[in-house]
């Protein structure tokens, strides 16, 4: 039976998991996790990724798909990634030659896939919805990610870039909007939201600006499926653990707006990627 790995490459780390051919899913026991230094060398990064990897147990027929952020030529698996302060040194590399005889498999055995699209195709394919249904993925966390599916294999967005009340998305929708919301109004350094809702005299003021993300949120997705008859949305990504604080607000600005496609939040989590990739060779 054919062994699959997903993978999935994010800013400091990388998560590799293997398919398990009868659920198809991705057990908790099969994922692998490697810190990786995304600002090293094409050497240090590609050793970090091998021994990651590796570390789930490799056959010479062994097939990997991997999640990967833009800007990315994912047919030929070359990096254009430049100025998005990682992976600079892996710049117009051939990482499918350069990964095969590190993992001692086929460069035809290894396939890339956007991550923002890797994340809705993991959730489609482990959801068993049918390739008619018209989705839209949405990921919140330290950037904005999109995506949509209208067929066969789902597909970056580009949402982040998107422009947006005087900015760009992802200035207002991502975890940047509360750490400057914190620093400029209360002088607080802080990582994230978590941090932010632990300050119990700022919850009050923080559900305020919660209200206004859920807005904001609601706002990008009435344009970004504008005309394109969306059914259902899965939002992921590590801010959707605060989902009922922000997520009503959400439903409500739709419903004003006549506009009602079911909303599931990610059960997958982390795995959703590192399926959506390794589902390019379900079937093959």
């Amino acid at each position: 039976m054919k062994q699959i790995i997903g993978v999935d490459i994010g800013g400091s780390h990388i998560s590799a998991g293997l398919l398990d051919n009868q659920s198809l899913n991705i057990l908790d026991e099969k994922v692998s996790r490697f810190p990786v230094d995304s600002h090293g060398s094409k050497e240090e990064i590609l050793n970090a990724w091998t021994e990651c990897i590796k570390s789930l147990g490799l056959t010479e027929d062994t097939c990997l798909g991997i999640a990967m952020p833009a800007p990315f030529n994912y047919e030929e698996g070359i990096s254009l990634i430049l100025d998005q302060g990682k992976y600079r040194s892996l710049y117009e590399l051939n990482l499918k030659e350069e990964l095969s005889p590190l993992l001692a498999i086929p460069v035809g055995n290894i396939k890339f896939i956007n991550d923002a699209a890797a994340f809705l195709q993991g959730e489609a394919f482990v959801a068993g919805w049918s390739k008619s249904e018209r989705l839209m993925g949405v990921t919140l966390g330290t950037g904005l990610g999109g995506s949509y599916k209208f067929g066969e294999m789902a597909e970056d967005g580009a949402f982040w870039s998107v422009p947006f009340k005087g900015g760009i998305a992802e200035d207002l929708i991502s975890t940047s909007f509360f750490v400057k919301w914190a620093k400029a109004t209360h002088g607080l350094d802080v990582d994230g939201l978590k941090t932010l809702l632990s300050y119990s005299e700022l919850r009050p003021a923080t559900l305020n600006v919660l209200k206004e993300f859920g807005q904001n949120l609601a706002a990008l997705m009435l344009m970004q499926m504008e005309g394109k008859a969306i059914g259902k949305v899965v939002i992921g990504g590590n801010m959707v653990k605060a989902a009922d604080l922000f997520l009503p607000e959400v439903k409500k600005v739709l419903q004003d707006h006549s506009s009602n496609p079911e909303i599931f939040i990610s059960k997958l989590g982390e795995k959703a990627a590192m399926i959506g990739a390794a589902s390019l060779f379900e079937g093959n």
